[in-house]
């Protein structure tokens, strides 16, 4: 089942500083010409994605990302877990639809006999991204055109924060226990919900999946 983010936002405070200034980890000092190509290798926010036989959902998960009404800039940043179906096919295929809306694309991934864990893919859709903040995106699962820009707007009003938002489920009212456990989370279990499923996330194969769509700030190094 699929589920779509809500336009209520869910912030609550995290004690790690979330925006701190952006460096770069390098052995000479960034000065003039080196911090503005610094500058323009970043984007706003990076849409991160790992994917592992999603190819019959693909289609509506990334129309979803196109019509995003963000202003700023954007990627979209795709790992594919060893998919044995076309999944890594169908989002080469919106390459020139997203990049035509300033949406830069980049996808990779490994061919292994099986599949190394959603961890795993998100990590190193993460590893190869270069926005200032990440959003997690589920394969299976589509956006509101407003989910980025109000999670951004957020994310910049409440400077040490992580951003989340309820969700609703297509068909409507299919896993109803489900959905309504998880929007009527408070944010004391919001924050142990995400650590647990992070940790979870971290083993080689785990299989985990993020209830909330979320916002993080990302320093870069």
């Amino acid at each position: 089942m699929r589920r779509s983010e809500d336009t209520e936002q869910q912030v609550w405070e995290s004690e790690v500083d979330m925006n701190p200034p952006k460096r770069l980890r390098t052995t000479e000092t960034l000065t003039g010409v080196k911090e503005r190509e610094v500058e323009k290798s970043t984007v706003d926010v990076s849409i991160v994605m790992p994917v592992y036989n999603a190819s019959c959902w693909l289609d509506e998960c990334l129309q979803a990302i196109l019509v995003q009404d963000f202003s700023g800039s954007m990627e979209l940043s795709v790992f594919d877990d060893a998919s044995t179906d076309d999944s890594k096919k169908v989002v080469e295929g919106w390459r020139e639809r997203l990049e035509a809306k300033g949406i830069s694309v980049v996808i990779s991934g490994h061919n292994s006999e099986q599949p190394k864990g959603v961890g795993y893919a998100k990590n190193k859709a993460i590893c190869q991204s270069r926005g200032q903040y990440l959003c997690f995106q589920d394969a299976d699962d589509i956006m509101l055109p407003q989910r980025v820009r109000l999670q951004y707007e957020a994310s910049v009003l409440h400077k040490n924060t992580l951003i989340g938002c309820r969700v609703q489920r297509v068909p409507e009212g299919s896993t109803e226990r489900y959905t309504r456990w998880i929007n009527t989370l408070s944010q004391d279990q919001l924050i142990t919900q995400r650590d647990y499923l992070e940790a979870a996330s971290r083993l080689p194969a785990g299989e985990s999946s993020q209830p909330m769509g979320e916002l993080h700030h990302m320093e870069r190094w």
